[in-house]
């Protein structure tokens, strides 16, 4: 037992239980959460200016109709009527890198608490094609102390 920790103490590689958890953070809503990002979950092809972003098997729900519940005065709540479940099967997508955003251009400054748009117009942007990928240690289950942040590039398509 006594030589067990000294060698925990002597080598710091057995201290820390095994296994590391990633979480990525992106602006990009494509690039997984968690786990590595490899490129059959997401790739970048330059020739066509897409990302192929696969998609797993998922269900999904339709309704023919929407109401609304207010029998809770406080918190009215939507009500599916005729309820249908599909399975979508699993699939790789083409997404476009592209999208338009609201900015505002023109402030209202009257306000002394808070400002309110005035003018806005609509511009393109587009996601980045990296990421920060945070790695913890397994024991880490509150995610606060990652070991490393590294900024990734997402992979090109072959």
């Amino acid at each position: 037992m006594k030589l067990l920790i000294a060698l925990a103490l002597a080598f710091p590689m057995f201290a820390h239980a095994y296994g590391e958890t990633f979480q990525n953070r992106s602006e990009n809503p494509y690039v997984p959460q968690e786990g590595k990002v490899t490129a059959k979950q997401i790739c970048v092809d330059e020739k066509n200016e897409v990302f192929r972003v696969f998609v797993p098997q998922h269900n999904k729900e339709y309704c023919k109709s929407i109401r609304w519940d207010r029998s809770d005065s406080h918190y009215p709540k939507k009500v599916c009527v005729g309820r249908t479940v599909k399975v979508i099967p699993a699939q790789t997508v083409s997404v476009s890198p592209f999208y338009e955003k609201v900015v505002c251009v023109k402030y209202d400054h009257t306000d002394s608490t808070r400002r309110t748009c005035k003018k806005s117009v609509v511009q393109t942007a587009q996601y980045p094609t990296s990421y920060l990928q945070y790695t913890y240690e397994a024991a880490d289950w509150r995610k606060e102390r990652p070991i490393r942040v590294q900024e990734k590039q997402i992979e090109s398509c072959k």
